[in-house]
């Protein structure tokens, strides 16, 4: 029986929430499954699976600027991201010889690898974008992403290769470093089609994401649902939250879904507002709908995959600076949408199935 450790990235929910699937299979292939993380990350998988044990790791907490420059904000910030690299391989060292860890997975966290036990990452960005103008610095951001990836025994993606690629332009790897051993496993959604029709609401909208952004949107959709018709259900994407708050609104306001709760509520919504993270447009992508994705200021693969979308005729884009409530959900179902995909992890099975037999 194999031991395995997963480890999410704390940068919002998604990484999280992408690792649930992969929990599952390890479970149902009999594995003694760990979790390490931090922040609402961490509470998000302690609800989905009560019965694992779990362990804090620090927590990147990363602040978005209210206004103004996102790399010069994340720039400010790389001194304490480099600690908390150093202190989270440390404790991920300290719990594989513990617990005797044979394998570790880890979702973009770039210190949780083991010197003794086999060790993975997973990322849809082997290929970071930069804005415009300090697209001169791609390069360098590049070659600093693929020495830390080099530490880990593999690289998985989720998502596929060629054609039917997601990510685009973000697993595009150009003069990658084949001496990584990566895979595609496939797009990693915790959520199973249903097939349910009944619309009960006109609009969701799913908050998430680092603070103060995650407020910025909440304020200016929650403004402008006020002055329209429709009914609506907000999840604030707050898991630590004790108690659903009021937020001065005639929408039904919940702080945070489980996994069923939330695949209930998208799967009952005529459109769906959220940021386009890559774990949300994968969750989308598997279960469909008219969606208005809201990229975060300045976070250029949300922006990236948005334009991606918009571009396809599948889901509405929208600036944050300049969100238009009416505009968008008039917008947004003019375009096809997603349709709703079957659950596929072959190629997720057959990395575990790799990993666990070797």
């Amino acid at each position: 029986m194999r031991r395995v450790l997963v480890t999410p990235l704390d940068w919002g929910l998604g990484h999280a929430t992408r690792c649930i699937p992969v929990i599952r299979l390890l479970l149902k292939n009999s594995c003694t499954v760990y979790i390490a993380g931090s922040g609402d990350s961490l509470l998000l998988l302690q609800k989905e699976f009560p019965q694992l044990t779990t362990f804090n790791l620090p927590a990147y907490k990363p602040v978005y600027p209210a206004g103004g420059s996102m790399i010069f904000k994340m720039v400010m910030q790389l001194p304490r991201f480099s600690r908390v690299i150093r202190d989270e391989h440390r404790f991920t060292e300290e719990i594989v010889t513990r617990e005797r860890i044979d394998i570790v997975i880890s979702d973009n966290r770039y210190g949780c690898w083991s010197s003794i036990a086999k060790s993975i990452f997973i990322t849809h960005q082997s290929n970071i974008l930069m804005p415009k103008r300090f697209g001169w610095l791609s390069p360098f951001v590049r070659r600093a992403n693929h020495r830390m990836m080099r530490r880990f025994s593999q690289c998985w993606i989720p998502d596929r290769p060629g054609d039917e690629s997601i990510a685009g332009d973000l697993i595009r790897f150009g003069s990658f470093d084949h001496t990584i051993v990566h895979r595609y496993i496939g797009p990693l959604s915790r959520f199973i089609p249903s097939g349910k029709r009944t619309k009960e609401y006109d609009l969701l909208c799913i908050f998430s994401g680092p603070e103060p952004q995650r407020t910025i949107l909440e304020n200016i959709v929650v403004q402008q649902v006020n002055k329209i018709n429709v009914r609506t259900l907000i999840v604030r994407g707050l898991p630590g939250s004790i108690k659903d708050v009021e937020l001065g609104t005639h929408a039904e306001v919940v702080s945070f879904m489980n996994s069923e709760a939330l695949q209930e509520a998208i799967e009952s919504s005529s459109a769906i507002l959220a940021r386009s993270g890559f774990s949300t447009v994968m969750d989308l992508t598997r279960l469909g709908g008219h969606v208005i994705f809201v990229p975060t200021p300045g976070q250029t693969e949300q922006e990236y995959l948005a334009q991606r979308l918009l571009q396809k005729g599948i889901a509405y884009s929208a600036s944050q600076s300049t969100f238009d409530l009416v505009k968008a959900l008039h917008e947004t179902q003019r375009l096809k949408g997603f349709t709703p995909q079957p659950e596929d992890n072959d190629l997720l099975e057959q990395a575990v199935t790799s990993i666990l037999q070797a």
